[in-house]
């Protein structure tokens, strides 16, 4: 039996080693994902995987001559373009440029207003209302952009469109607020855990951590030192069953129903579909065991009236002349680099330089 004097003694010891563990790691480790600072941020995918090798420090930067109308700076007069989309059209990625919009400012000279969509989504619900609500007559947009990412196509234009029924709206307008995707825990916690233990079976599982992928390359696309790995998130592959011919068909008709709506306006439609990140890189994955996603391939031989920004094609040739960190290794958002690449190329050229 344990005395007194050794009780405290193995008592210190054993509250020695937990705290010297749990400096080590947050020292060296965990704080990388946990402990940054107001100015910077990393991806979504890291952080939740707890992957510190796949890092990507970024700090919130604005380089561009021109912003888009937002919240803070809209002036309620007429403007040029007008832009709904998810997480990509709100500067999602953060890091340099995060916003595409300002491209469109800067390139183009355009009055871009960006306005939130009613729900995440009810996309077609929120273009109608506006369109009801007078909003879209009174600012006169020459194009609407509807831009989403890949994964939720299905959900967001493949359901039957009920225009009769949706309501007037007044417009949301958006931020430009780019929220940090970082928490701040301390450095006691189970995140010191949970690191080693998913760094762990990332050894020998893809999907370790059941939402996120952790794969290798063929070559190497990021920077970082972080060689030829990449993560990206389990809805790019589990949502590939919804892009069937018939899904595809009928988001096609509703874009064209929305577009004759809007021509009633003298405003065309573009439609920006933003490559999941599995998608674009899925060629280069060693040993893919996952199917192609058909989106691109179905789409773009049907009949449109509304224009289509093949954003796949653009970053795929991209891809193929070994451009790095289109998208950030972290996350599953891309970087200016792609946001950029897309609205130079010659389509956005040819609608807006001679405006």
């Amino acid at each position: 039996m344990l005395s007194q004097k050794q009780y405290i003694k193995y008592l210190t010891l054993a509250i020695s080693l937990f705290l010297l563990y749990h400096i080590v790691m947050w020292t060296f480790f965990t704080s990388k994902i946990f402990g940054l600072d107001d100015k910077h941020s990393i991806g979504d995918l890291a952080r939740m995987s707890y992957q510190v090798d796949m890092l990507y420090k970024r700090e919130l930067q604005y380089t561009l001559t021109k912003s888009f109308l937002y919240r803070d700076i809209y002036d309620n007069k007429p403007v040029d373009i007008i832009t709904i989309g998810d997480s990509f059209s709100h500067g999602g990625g953060g890091g340099k440029n995060p916003y595409y919009q300002d491209y469109l400012a800067t390139l183009y000279n355009q009055r871009v207003l960006n306005i939130d969509p009613q729900d995440a989504y009810d996309f077609f619900e929120t273009v109608v209302g506006l369109y009801k609500s007078g909003f879209l007559e009174k600012t006169h947009p020459k194009f609407l952009i509807l831009q989403s990412v890949e994964r939720f196509f299905p959900r967001r234009f493949s359901q039957n469109l009920k225009i009769s029924h949706y309501k007037a709206v007044e417009a949301i307008i958006s931020e430009k607020t780019f929220h940090l995707r970082h928490l701040d825990v301390p450095f006691i916690s189970t995140a010191n855990y949970k690191l080693p233990y998913y760094s762990f079976l990332y050894l020998f599982k893809e999907n370790a951590k059941k939402d996120i992928h952790k794969v290798h390359l063929t070559q190497d696309f990021f920077t970082q030192n972080i060689d030829d790995k990449m993560l990206f998130l389990d809805e790019d592959t589990k949502n590939i069953p919804q892009f069937t011919q018939q899904s595809i068909q009928k988001m096609n008709s509703n874009f064209n129903i929305i577009a004759q709506l809007l021509k009633k306006l003298n405003i065309t439609l573009i439609v920006f579909p933003t490559p999941d990140k599995y998608d674009l890189y899925s060629l280069y994955i060693k040993e893919n065991k996952h199917p192609q996603n058909p989106f691109y391939k179905l789409i773009r031989p049907l009949q449109k009236e509304y224009i289509f920004i093949d954003s796949k094609k653009i970053l795929a040739k991209k891809l193929k002349e070994g451009t790095l960190d289109l998208y950030y290794p972290d996350d599953t958002h891309w970087s200016y680099k792609a946001s950029k690449t897309i609205i130079s190329n010659s389509i956005f050229k040819d609608l807006f330089s001679k405006q």
